[in-house]
Parts: C-alpha cells; structure tokens; sequence
C-alpha cells in the first residue's frame, strides 16, 4: 500500500513538471545545419511593440520602435511615460551598443537578435546539435564552463534561447509564435529572463510593416 502512495505521488509531480522532451539525437553537419537556419527579412521593417520590465529596481511599462536596415543594421528605442529620454540598444553585425540611461535591463548581445526572431550564432565557434522530435537544439561552447543553447521549432523557426553556467539556465528568453510558415517571421511575444538577477522583459508586437531604408546615421552609436 505504501509503494503504490509513493508511486502515485512520484507520478503526480512528473505530471506537474510538463511534458518532457524526446531523447536528444545527433545531427550531423551541426555548422550546415546552423547557416540554413539564419533567416531574415531581406527588406527594411518598421516594428512597434509594448514593453513592460520587472526587476530588483520596479516595474516598469511603455512603447517601442524597431528600425532594421538589412542585413545587419538594428535600432531598438524603449519609451517610457515621464522619461528624461530614450534608452537604446543598436546592433550592427555583431556588436551591440547600448545607448542612454540604462534603466531597463535589456538582454544581453547573444539574445538581441533572437529577440527579433533572428538566429544569429556566435561567431567563429563550431556548434553541438541535436533533435529532439521535430525540435531541433544547437548548442555553442562560449568557454569551458559556458554555453548558449538555441532551440528551434518544426519550420525552422528560433523559439528559444537559454545560456548555462556548468549546466545550470542563468538567463534565457522564450519566443511566443503565430502559424507555422518556414522562414523569418516576427514572433508576437518575447520574454526575457535573467534568472540569476531576477530581471524580466516581455515585449509584445502591436505592428510589423516594410519601409523605405532608414538613413544611416540613426543607426550612429557615436553623437551625430
């Protein structure tokens, strides 16, 4: 009587814990796989989007704007109701500036792009990859006890992101998709989570429209 009290118990808490990925199963050619894998618009994007951040310092909410100039060329602006200014984020390629006050914690270079539903991989570092039913996960070794993991769904779209520390989730963001189409879409919600500091930022897509190609100079990190 009491195993099956410990059985139906042990069975309750893998029920709560969600369902669990398939085994992992190696892929071959994980650096092929990752270029057929880095998708993007191929035209400028003007994109609206609401924010809200919660962390160690409050909470906060407001309005944003994404301007991208293909391939490389990204300006990310949060605006706040009562703000002095304007905190910005540029991406070119892969450096990313983060400009004005920094009141918000934004996440850090790995995981802008993937904000944006891009894969962009760490650059000159040769990828672990593996599947797991139709999700497919890449993994970069950054340093000995570091690594980034990107996780995709079955149309090749980036859903995930999650960097470890010795095998333990310090910070990851998680991609809310619409459809099912193959290839750079928006996702209408990103979260983002620094575990270790207790910092999160979601951001929601109100717009997603093409534009003519933003002028140069908004995507300065130096004063104009």
């Amino acid at each position: 009587m009491r195993d099956s009290i410990v059985t139906l118990i042990l069975a309750a808490v893998a029920a709560g814990c969600g369902p669990q990925l398939p085994d992992p199963v190696p892929v071959a050619e994980p650096g092929e796989l990752a270029r057929r894998l880095q998708t993007a618009p191929d035209r400028p994007q003007l994109i609206t989007f609401d924010w809200r951040y919660r962390g160690r310092d409050g909470r906060f909410s407001g309005e944003g704007g994404v301007r991208f100039n293909p391939p490389d060329s990204v300006r990310l602006d949060l605006l706040g109701p009562g703000w002095s200014g304007v905190q910005t984020a540029v991406m070119l390629a892969e450096q990313v500036y983060y400009l004005g006050e920094q009141r918000v914690h934004l996440p850090p270079p790995t995981f802008m792009w993937t904000a944006l539903g891009m894969f962009r991989p760490p650059w000159g570092i040769e990828p672990r990859a593996v599947r797991r039913g139709e999700r497919v996960e890449l993994t970069y070794d950054l340093a000995p006890r570091r690594a980034v993991t990107f996780a995709f769904d079955g149309a090749g779209r980036v859903v995930e992101a999650v960097l470890t520390i010795d095998g333990d989730a310090i910070e990851e963001i998680k991609l809310t998709r619409d459809g099912a189409d193959a290839g750079w879409s928006l996702p209408s919600e990103a979260r983002y989570r620094d575990l270790s500091e207790f910092h999160e930022v979601r951001i929601e897509v109100n717009e997603v429209r093409e534009h003519e190609p933003f002028e140069p100079r908004i995507f300065s990190v130096v004063p104009w």
